[in-house]
């Protein structure tokens, strides 16, 4: 739907008033109305510096993106999503790194993701590495017993455990080789 540029120009007005009343959803209301991507792009702006919630901002910078025909609004709301996802990568790393669990130095207590660790006992408790490895093992040795014993597929006999999906996508990319 196409507007006057007088009413496109009073509605930006609008917008302009309530951010600066900090009406943030009446503002936005009016700079959408108005296919006003550098209103919304303040917006976003305030979002990410003020009210620090960046999973908000980054919505907003990727739909000027999506929407803004305007290549100097795309270029910017461009640069500010790319810094935030930066941002966003370093806090992760870090935590990472700081997580007694994770350990990319050691490689031996990496958890490998099969399916004998997928399910544990419902009374288990505890939540460290060693813990989980030692339930892994004695999983592992029952599964051994089930099919010594059974002769056929662990998965069918096994009502807690199943067989989880991305096992099953490798198991079949095998088979097509």
């Amino acid at each position: 739907m196409e507007i006057k540029d007088s009413t496109r120009s009073a509605l930006i007005r609008k917008g302009n008033e309530l951010f600066n009343q900090k009406d943030i959803d009446g503002a936005y209301r009016c700079y959408l109305t108005a296919s006003y991507f550098g209103g919304i792009e303040k917006i976003a702006d305030y979002y990410n510096f003020e009210k620090k919630n960046i999973i908000k901002a980054m919505q907003l910078y990727k739909f000027i993106l999506k929407e803004d025909s305007n290549l100097g609004g795309n270029v910017r709301a461009k640069q500010k999503l790319d810094k935030l996802s930066e941002s966003v990568v370093k806090v992760l790393r870090k935590w990472l790194k700081e997580d007694e669990t994770f350990d990319a130095e050691n490689k031996n207590t990496k958890l490998e993701l099969d399916s004998k660790n997928a399910v544990l006992p419902s009374n288990y408790k505890k939540n460290s590495l060693e813990d989980i490895l030692k339930e892994k093992e004695k999983l592992d040795k029952k599964a051994e017993k089930d099919l010594e014993n059974n002769n056929n597929d662990f998965y069918s006999k096994a009502s807690n455990i199943k067989k989880p999906v991305f096992e099953k996508i490798y198991t079949n990319k095998q088979n097509k080789k």
